[in-house]
């Protein structure tokens, strides 16, 4: 996979003071700098662009985060959800996805770090510090892949050993990259689980342009899981529906197990393709020989555009079956469902609670003393 470089870098003028700029600054020697202090009119000019979306991911923003940076994952009161917690460490994506909801959800173009991440994590310490009582699953990838820029920012390194030393959480980067390079040499002592995002090779190929292959993405997690202390994680999601696709999805799941010990597995969920109805014309602008927009879409209980219901079990029963055929002990749970889709997939009742008590199990097995 081809390692991301920025044609420019725009540097909040903010951001001088702090040291994870110089270190950008010399990985990217040779890259223009073009310091600013007011980010709003240069953002307003490139949406002029004929694609601002496109345009914004070739500048690389260096800014500060002012106080917003951890916050709980945005719940759909319908659908479980399992009390996931986002650390925001940059925003936008340099992959192209032709899917990707930051398509339709940021207002900010520009590929967006924060480089105040010390203060972002000496304030997430002290709130970890001050409820041990609970226990907290943090990511990184809701607004951006939480590795494909490792090389120019080091994030991984930093977030590893800082979740090294909380007793009550786990950190988990999700990416669709291959680029670990970092965590290679790093220890969590189990405490982070390194996700990627998988789907099967014809969707790969079609729809997620700049992007590991599902070989790379893989070859890494077996890296991970046999070379390291950290744990692994799989997300197929989105699932993406058409004719005679759950072959494609049976022989991606027999080479995951191929090359991944089941036993480093923290956890798989599985979640089919939805998006909000202001994502179809920027898929349709953007990927116009992309076949998505134009499927059987319904409108889901939280707004967003989803394949009928009936059709999202029968996909999930099938993937749920080849899993456990393979690791029958292996944490599965649903991204984004509603009860009845659990009970007619499962087989049992679930409640919010009962998959958040059932994700903390799985985020604390590596560990003893969690």
């Amino acid at each position: 996979m081809k390692r991301y470089q920025p044609e420019r870098v725009l540097l909040d003028s903010r951001a001088r003071e702090w040291p994870l700029t110089g270190v950008i600054l010399e990985r990217l020697s040779g890259v223009p700098v073009e310091e600013v202090r007011e980010v709003r009119p240069l953002i307003e000019s490139l949406k002029n662009t004929r694609d601002p979306i496109g345009a914004g991911k070739r500048t690389l923003f260096l800014t500060v985060d002012e106080g917003r940076s951890f916050k709980p994952f945005p719940e759909s009161e319908p659908y479980l959800s399992c009390d996931y917690f986002t650390l925001h460490v940059a925003e936008g994506c340099d992959l192209e996805c032709s899917y990707c909801i930051l398509q339709a959800y940021l207002t900010n173009p520009f590929l967006t770090v924060y480089v105040n991440v010390p203060e972002m994590l000496g304030n997430l310490e002290r709130f970890l510090a001050d409820h041990r009582e609970r226990f907290f699953r943090i990511g990184t990838g809701q607004l951006s892949d939480s590795l494909s820029l490792d090389h120019i920012t080091g994030f991984s390194e930093i977030l590893t050993r800082f979740f090294s030393k909380q007793p009550n959480a786990v950190v988990e980067l999700k990416t669709k990259s291959d680029n670990i390079s970092r965590l290679l040499s790093l220890s969590s002592g189990g405490r982070t689980i390194v996700s990627w995002s998988l789907n099967r090779e014809s969707v790969q190929k079609k729809e997620e342009h700049k992007t590991a292959s599902l070989e790379e993405r893989l070859a890494a997690a077996g890296k991970i899981a046999r070379q390291t202390d950290h744990r692994v994680g799989f997300h197929f999601d989105p699932l993406v529906d058409s004719p005679g696709c759950e072959s494609e999805y049976l022989a991606m799941i027999e080479k995951l197990f191929c090359e991944v010990p089941s036993e480093k597995i923290a956890w798989i969920s599985l979640g089919c393709l939805r998006f909000m109805p202001e994502l179809k014309p920027i898929m349709e602008e953007r990927f116009p020989k992309s076949p998505l927009p134009a499927g059987e879409w319904i409108k889901g209980m939280d707004g967003k555009m989803r394949y009928f219901k009936p059709r999202r079990i029968e996909l999930y029963a099938q993937l749920r079956d080849a899993i456990r055929s393979r690791a029958p002990g292996v944490t599965l749970y649903l991204s984004m469902e509603s009860p009845e889709v659990w009970r007619e997939v499962f087989g049992v009742e679930h409640s919010k609670e009962s998959v958040c008590r059932m994700l903390d199990s799985a985020a604390r097995a590596a560990k003893k003393d969690f």
